[in-house]
């Protein structure tokens, strides 16, 4: 079996998902957590000069999204055959569209006013958008297997660690704004709920470091 050692800043951050998922395989890893301070020395050794990177016996990857669907094929986390495996990158597609077209603008808007603006639009028109298609997905999957548990199969997948991730992301902070996204969106949150009684990831929720973002 390879080393894995996952590289990151002490935070949740764009390395949770890739945590998450070491964790639900019950795979071994080196939660390696870099201190700002200690960032600007080891910069010019990553790849792309960015975190997180994920080594395999030595060998750096990086990419959030790259490494995640990494891990999830090798652990069996992708789906149980390709139509399913379509509906957990569909979603990751979804997620990574909804971040780098409606949240990015979020830390690059320096205006308060025009960020409430943002915030507004966040949450009547775009979050709306990709819930109600997730939700969509859960109904049906509920539909074809007859009780409520994954977005996608019999199993988990990535699909409901991403969720679980994303959600919680997000929720975190529109917080800041007294706004709660998931009101109303019951399917959502009953899933995450399932999502954080999977035990492996219950033991992670509860051991792993309080930080801020």
């Amino acid at each position: 079996m390879p080393s894995y050692k996952l590289t990151y800043f002490d935070a949740r951050g764009t390395a949770e998902f890739a945590r998450l998922v070491f964790k639900q395989a019950g795979q071994e890893f080196e939660d390696v957590r870099i201190p700002m301070d200690q960032w600007p020395g080891i910069k010019e050794e990553q790849p792309m000069k960015a975190l997180p990177v994920l080594e395999i016996d030595g060998r750096k990857f990086c990419q959030s999204a790259a490494i995640v669907r990494y891990l999830g094929k090798k652990f069996g986390l992708m789906g149980s055959d390709e139509e399913e495996g379509l509906v957990v990158d569909e979603l990751m597609e979804v997620f990574a569209e909804m971040v780098n077209k409606h949240l990015v603008g979020f830390k690059t808007e320096q205006d308060e006013s025009k960020k409430l603006e943002l915030v507004k639009k966040f949450k009547e028109e775009t979050f709306p958008l990709y819930s109600s298609f997730i939700e969509k997905r859960l109904d049906e999957n509920k539909n074809k297997n007859g009780e409520d548990g994954y977005y996608v199969g019999k199993t988990v997948t990535v699909a409901d660690l991403g969720i679980y991730y994303m959600m919680f992301k997000i929720r975190e902070f529109m917080k800041r704004y007294d706004i709660d996204l998931l009101e109303g969106r019951t399917a959502i949150s009953d899933h995450m709920a399932r999502v954080e009684q999977l035990p492996n990831i219950a033991k992670w929720l509860k051991e792993r470091p309080q930080t801020e973002f």
